[in-house]
């Protein structure tokens, strides 16, 4: 009998951690993406460092930015690591009119994405 419960409780001990192995990486690919503009203001010629995280693993995340969330122009494409990040440093142009700008990572063509706000400021 007592072999019994000691076999039961070994079982329930195997599911419980299958179940946590199979939901921790599950819990992962769930978080929504999230996207960080570093530093939150540039001078044209100067540059931003744009931080995603929250995406799919190993996969190209197109990168855009405009005056609104409505108005935005591709600017570049990353690559995600193992766990869903990426960093990708982007050069302000010369030519770009200061203001604020909102920032997106995109990918399936935009279902998945996830935004911020940064400024071009005038140059002194």
């Amino acid at each position: 009998m007592r072999w019994r419960i000691v076999v039961a409780v070994v079982l329930a001990a195997v599911a419980c951690t299958a179940a946590v192995a199979v939901a921790a990486p599950a819990a992962r690919r769930a978080q929504a993406p999230t996207l960080e503009v570093r530093p939150r203001a540039a001078t044209p010629g100067g540059r931003v460092v744009f931080y995603g995280s929250g995406f799919a693993p190993l996969a190209r995340v197109v990168l855009l930015a405009g005056p609104s969330a409505s108005a935005t122009v591709k600017i570049g494409a990353a690559r995600t690591d193992a766990d869903g990040a990426f960093v990708a440093p982007i050069a302000i142009q010369r030519d770009v009119t200061p203001g604020r700008y909102v920032a997106s990572a995109c990918r399936q063509r935009c279902r998945v994405k996830a935004t911020a706000m940064f400024r071009v400021l005038t140059p002194r």
